[in-house]
């Protein structure tokens, strides 16, 4: 994908900008050129985001128009939306695509694929999710969360109502605003619900990449919980829990990921995990639900959880070749081809010395044996110990029978 161009954002349009000529002409057709907008899918102290169809192909999208009403954060918003471009490179499966962006009535607005109707803030209202679920959606959030960190680019807003739920694919939205949005915090009022998700150095303003991992902390929790770690009458309060009181658990949330949960939630940005991926390797507990789920989802996207196999054409062709015995069959076939080398040259020298005093049955006590030793390199432990007591009962009954 191209890189999307600001050139159709002039600063000069931010003082156009007009909400009620939007409302009176948005249905009107080529009021976005190429798409018709439709119904209202949401929105907030930021934005409105509607449905839309791209007339030329008929598929669905999601366009969302900022809602910016103070003159200095829109002209600081027009200024910057074209970070929205490096945000638009990152394609990943668990994130909803920016596919433009463009000024319309002097309202920014940003083109994104359509990612369904439902967020995952709907479905908590609906009540608590059992745990396969809450984690298939969580570790979704993940991978799509670090790729935008392998990028260098961060989120700062995540938020149930920002992850989008459509068949059993969740994905992570509007990360391409939240730089934007993050940039004017102190400026703007609180998103409802923003303030319950953020990490207590934003109140500093001295997040980086940790504060995301702070965030998806307090997802798992509400995922986990049935509610947010932090409630109050006002944002504020809110905002000073996150910073100065501690986490209390609830019974639902089970001891390991009471163990994940402090380390995401922990004050001290340093002290939480430093980076997605470790997250994902804590959440793979041996011989717990979270195990499979990461590996399930690592393979979907061909991630580092399953590692890529050659593919034939890659193999240089071999000859065929008789086996050696303990060949190819790791440290331990290893040790039992080494072992049965040195039986052979320690019994066939032996043998021909002892057999000329003892007589024939000595002689076959060793030399039969000897005869399937190429064979056992292919046998088990158990396989071989039979042998070698097989072999010491005929040579004894050789010695006797001599």
């Amino acid at each position: 994908m191209a890189p999307l161009s600001a050139e159709r954002l002039p600063e000069r349009a931010v003082d156009e900008a007009g909400w009620e000529s939007f409302y009176r002409d948005y249905k009107k057709p080529g009021y976005i050129t190429g798409f018709e907008i439709g119904h209202k899918l949401g929105g907030g102290v930021f934005g409105i985001v509607y449905k839309a169809r791209k007339e030329s192909i008929g598929k669905a999208y999601a366009i969302k128009f900022l809602k910016v009403d103070d003159p200095n954060v829109k002209t600081q918003v027009v200024r910057e939306i074209e970070q929205v471009s490096l945000f638009a490179q990152v394609d990943h499966p668990n994130l909803v695509s920016i596919e433009d962006m463009g000024l319309v009535d002097g309202i920014p607005y940003i083109v994104m694929g359509y990612a369904g109707d439902m967020t995952l803030r709907t479905r908590l209202d609906d009540g608590i999710p059992d745990e396969e679920e809450a984690l298939r959606v969580f570790v979704q959030v993940c991978r799509g969360v670090q790729a935008l960190h392998d990028h260098s680019l961060i989120h700062f807003d995540l938020k149930p109502a920002n992850i989008f739920l459509k068949g059993d694919i969740a994905r992570v939205g509007d990360y391409g605003l939240s730089k934007l949005v993050c940039e004017s915090r102190m400026s703007l009022s609180f998103g409802r619900g923003t303030p319950y998700y953020m990490a207590p150095e934003m109140l500093q303003r001295r997040g980086d990449h940790r504060s995301d991992l702070y965030s998806l902390g307090v997802i798992l929790y509400e995922c986990l919980a049935g509610k947010v770690p932090f409630e109050g009458a006002s944002e504020w309060e809110v905002l000073k829990g996150h910073e100065e009181r501690a986490v209390s658990y609830p019974a639902t949330v089970s001891g390991h990921y009471r163990v994940v949960l402090e380390r995401l939630l922990a004050k001290d940005p340093d002290e939480r995990y430093q980076s997605v991926g470790e997250l994902l390797t804590a959440l793979r507990s041996p011989g717990r639900l979270g195990e499979s789920i990461v590996l399930e989802y690592g393979a979907r996207l061909g991630g580092k959880a399953t590692p890529m196999a050659a593919t034939p054409v890659e193999a240089a062709p071999q000859r065929e070749r008789p086996t050696v015995a303990g060949e190819g069959t790791g440290v331990v076939g290893g040790l039992v081809g080494g072992v049965l080398r040195v039986l052979v040259v320690a019994l066939l020298v032996p043998a021909r010395v002892l057999g000329i005093g003892l007589g024939r049955g000595l002689q076959l006590g060793v030399a039969v044996p000897i005869a399937i030793l190429h064979f056992v390199g292919k046998l088990s432990l158990i396989a071989l110990g039979g042998i070698m007591l097989l072999l010491f009962a005929v040579a004894i009954f050789g010695l006797f029978a001599g």
